[in-house]
């Protein structure tokens, strides 16, 4: 006999076999002994998680010589019929090729005939999403008055595109993913049973590749067997699966966190050399810096690790990152798996995705090293006032003030100052009474965001721009505000969920601010025709200055 692939020759007979399913397997295995079979069932789910072989294993049960049972005999002529199939009264039909109206016409002119040796007609619709609307149509006209022995069986992989009309005759049930551990252990039976013999960490892997699949881990089962020679390694089912060893995965990670750009894109060029799945390598990358923050966050949660080991090269790496540097890697790793999907060239964005994470690095270590010779200066004076008294401000005074770090990013005055020509204090007094709910919203979106956000203050506000500020020392939250795109995308889109209106988003810090508000103050008093008097509350400059400014406004007197 032609040898049969691992995921036919185990492919589950019976309810007890199905792994990972038990809300469906319950349920139907309860309405078999009470014979209280529906006419119409739907399973719903990824591919190759058992759909079509519940389905099976039902046209098994009910037709069964035992029935009412809750599990099929599989030794009985119907059984056997069905599990070869060869039964005249169970129907498999692929709606991928057979989607025509004439095909399910042709069901149901002869579906009222009763079966020839079961008790019931069963008919498996696999990829039912794939039928035309003159099928659907066609079919829900059966659905509707089915004959007492008739049963249909529907599968898809994409319950969305079924209608609604369908979907409500039937009882529908959601097929999940199976997880790690279910397919750890089916694999592992499986190897027991043929005899051979392997690592448990070659099926941990296996397991992560297949995605929730039964079929696709034994697939790549069956695959990484070929290639192996007596025993499934690693090594083995590393170079099918094209994954990384997690030796590589952490010297990456070690490269990002230490900013050597040239170390980690030459070993990038080397696993690309050497065949590996670039997609799989970045999701790799992903779980292990989610690996470093759970263990960082929770030193005793080693249980649910997903792609890292707990070894001490890898808690030396946890500790060696801070939790901001691991929040920065996973969002530009996540983003970058966006954009794989639409890009015809991934391992150009995985390039920039590295040099933008290392130049991200290098800026905030440049703000660090700062804030640490600042306080080492004060650390010095302060103990030069221990010694010397007051004396030694005397001298500090005389050095001159180091001017603080400017951004680089070009500060939009002309845009601010036609703002300033058509704000009103009616909106700005609006976004600040919901600026609570619009913090809780970007912080449900992006927790590092709000962070940055947080320390901001709205200062003016038109009916399409609002206008924010931020105070000398944060220059990074300014530019991240201004130039980064999804930055600013997320405190827009909250804006707009919490007010209602859409509005774009500016910046400023707290110098330019003063500078541009005083400017447009002095505009307006030169503007003045009437003779300088002391300013009254009737003032039409400060009227027009509060409706713009609000309470940021402060009148002195003269």
């Amino acid at each position: 006999m032609a040898y049969q692939a691992l995921y036919r020759v185990y492919r589950p007979q019976s309810f007890q076999e199905v792994v990972g399913q038990v809300h469906i397997t319950r349920t139907i295995q309860n309405a078999l002994l009470e014979e209280r079979v529906s006419h119409a069932y739907l399973f719903s789910g990824p591919r190759g998680t058992g759909k079509t072989s519940l389905a099976k294993i039902i046209a098994k049960a009910i037709n069964c010589e035992s029935a009412p049972t809750r599990e099929p005999c599989n030794t009985c002529p119907t059984c056997v019929a069905i599990t070869e199939g060869t039964s005249p009264d169970v129907f498999e039909i692929d709606a991928a090729s057979n989607n025509g109206v004439d095909e399910i016409r042709e069901i149901r002119d002869k579906v009222k005939y009763p079966p020839s040796q079961g008790r019931y007609k069963v008919y498996i619709i696999d990829e039912v999403h794939m039928l035309s609307t003159g099928a659907f149509n066609a079919l829900l006209k059966t659905l509707e008055e089915p004959p007492a022995h008739a049963i249909f069986i529907l599968a898809t992989t994409e319950p969305h595109k079924i209608p609604a009309t369908i979907i409500s005759r039937c009882q529908r049930f959601d097929v999940k993913r199976h997880e790690v551990n279910q397919l750890q252990t089916r694999m592992a039976f499986i190897l027991n049973d043929q005899d051979y013999d392997y690592d448990p960490e070659a099926l941990k892997l296996i397991a992560r590749a297949a995605d929730g699949g039964m079929r696709d881990a034994l697939s790549l089962l069956d695959q990484a067997l070929a290639f192996s020679d007596g025993r499934l390694t690693e090594d083995a089912v590393l170079e099918v699966t094209g994954a990384v060893t997690d030796e590589a995965l952490l010297e990456m990670a070690y490269g990002l966190q230490e900013k050597k750009l040239n170390q980690v894109l030459t070993t990038l060029e080397a696993m690309l050399r050497d065949g590996k799945d670039l997609k799989r390598f970045i999701e790799d990358l992903v779980f292990v810096h989610r690996d470093a923050l759970l263990l960082k966050a929770s030193p005793q949660a080693v249980d649910l690790l997903e792609r890292a080991r707990p070894t001490e090269e890898f808690r030396r790496f946890v500790e060696a990152t801070s939790t901001d540097e691991l929040f920065q890697v996973i969002e530009e790793l996540n983003d970058c798996q966006q954009q794989m999907r639409l890009s015809n060239h991934p391992k150009v964005l995985v390039e920039l995705t590295f040099i933008r994470i290392a130049e991200q690095g290098k800026t905030l270590n440049e703000q660090m090293n700062q804030l640490q010779d600042q306080v080492r200066e004060l650390s010095r004076e302060l103990n030069e006032v221990k010694k010397n008294g007051v004396a030694v401000s005397e001298v500090a005074s005389e050095k001159p003030k180091p001017s603080p770090k400017r951004t680089q990013i070009r500060v939009p005055k002309e845009r601010i100052r036609q703002l300033l020509q058509r704000a009103e204090r009616q909106h700005l007094n609006a976004i600040r009474d919901s600026w609570g709910d619009i913090m809780t919203n970007i912080r449900t979106q992006d927790g590092p965001i709000f962070a940055l956000f947080y320390e901001s203050e709205a200062v003016l506000c038109a009916s399409d721009t609002l206008l924010v500020q931020f105070k000398d020392g944060m220059t990074w939250h300014y530019e991240q505000v201004s130039s980064n795109g999804r930055t600013r995308d997320v405190i827009e889109q909250a804006l707009f969920e919490v007010t209602g209106i859409r509005r774009e988003i500016m910046a400023v810090l707290e110098t330019d601010w003063e500078e541009l508000k005083n400017e447009f103050i002095l505009q307006k008093q030169a503007e003045r025709t009437e003779s300088v008097e002391e300013p009254s509350e009737e003032d039409p400059l400060i009227t027009q200055a509060v409706e713009r400014f609000g309470d940021v406004v402060e009148i002195e007197e003269h």
